[in-house]
């Protein structure tokens, strides 16, 4: 007995290690980009950047980023395939995720996504997990599908290597295509793989089957994407919210005096979009600003002060955009769907 819980905490600590383990190499990561990006920005013209975009830019940034949040929760009622999905309850709940994922390190936000369709609209975490899944993958299809298209007139820099690149880019894409459509076939495969390391768990059964039973549910939720009028409705919803991302960034580009051709637009602002779904990072500072500068520096031909400038401004005003639609969001939840009573306890406030 004592082996034994030696040997599942031994296990235990092993997770934890790895756990910390990333969340260090997330944090020094984050620290060592921000150390050297800030350094790079002339502080005392910074005001003077932010004086070039009117209040009627931002104004326009700010309705084309809510756009965007209305066609994510669009996609997710697609992918949730049910009809007892109601607007008023699955739009701020989209807002109160969106600046969540924002906001907490470690993308920890993504669970308040599968935790409030299961408090507030009874959807079991299995249906959560594979709708906010397909919705990241389609996301991340569409972003590198649009910057692929992009490359062939954008960078002269990139042109001995072009051809390779778009090759490896539109592989890539086929491959996430097909596998996102094959989920379920996948997720079982993996299962199926891995019933080694779940049955050195023997002696303590309720972990091999807890696991198995979470796999197989995931994999069958996996299943109701491998349709195609679904499939393609979302893949199609996902191109709206890729313009939509595109004119948040796109107005204040222009407002501070980027002037290049549309196809550079696009590949500057999909390497923008590209960085915030790196998963070594502390909620995205410093890869995602690293991201605007090498854009704007590679294809836009801004000096170096300048772009990281523009890096710090783009993500800053994201950042502040989803906590304003956030915060409305959070009151929309409490207000329009508060937490149910349960068994005569109070009802959440």
């Amino acid at each position: 007995m004592a082996d034994d819980s030696h040997r599942h905490s031994g296990a235990g600590g092993g997770g934890s290690r790895r756990q910390f383990l990333v969340r260090a190499i997330s944090i020094a990561i984050t620290v060592l980009l921000l150390a050297d990006l800030v350094g790079r920005v002339n502080w005392a013209e910074f005001d003077q950047l932010l004086g070039r975009i009117a209040a009627t830019s931002w104004l326009g940034a700010l309705l084309a980023y809510l756009t965007l949040n209305l066609f994510r929760a669009l996609r997710f009622r697609i992918l949730l395939d049910k009809r007892e999905s109601p607007w008023r309850i699955l739009i701020p709940i989209t807002l109160y995720h969106n600046f969540l994922v924002r906001a907490l390190p470690f993308k920890l936000g993504e669970l308040s996504y599968i935790l409030l369709l299961r408090s507030r609209l009874k959807y079991s975490m299995e249906e959560g997990v594979s709708s906010l899944f397909g919705a990241r993958v389609l996301e991340l299809l569409i972003i590198v599908m649009v910057f692929a298209s992009s490359i062939p007139a954008s960078a002269e820099q990139l042109a001995a290597q072009r051809d390779d690149l778009t090759l490896a880019i539109a592989i890539t894409f086929v491959l996430s295509v097909i596998g996102l459509y094959f989920g379920g076939h996948l997720i079982r495969a993996f299962q199926k793989a891995a019933q080694p390391l779940l049955s050195r768990a023997e002696r303590r059964p309720n972990i091999a089957s807890g696991a198995n039973k979470r796999l197989s549910q995931l994999a069958q939720e996996m299943d109701r994407i491998r349709q195609p009028r679904l499939f393609l409705t979302a893949l199609f919803t996902t191109c709206f919210t890729y313009t939509s991302s595109f004119l948040t960034n796109y107005i204040l580009l222009g407002a501070l005096g980027v002037n290049v051709e549309l196809p550079v637009f696009i590949a500057i602002i999909s390497l923008g979009m590209f960085a915030s779904a790196f998963p070594f990072t502390v909620s995205g500072f410093g890869v995602v600003e690293a991201a605007w500068r090498f854009g704007l520096m590679q294809f836009a031909n801004l000096p170096d002060a300048e772009a990281t400038a523009a890096g710090f401004l783009l993500h800053g005003f994201q950042i502040f955009a989803a906590a304003l639609y956030g915060l409305l969001g959070y009151l929309l939840i409490h207000i329009i769907a508060p937490m149910p009573a349960q068994d005569g306890a109070n009802t959440e406030t």
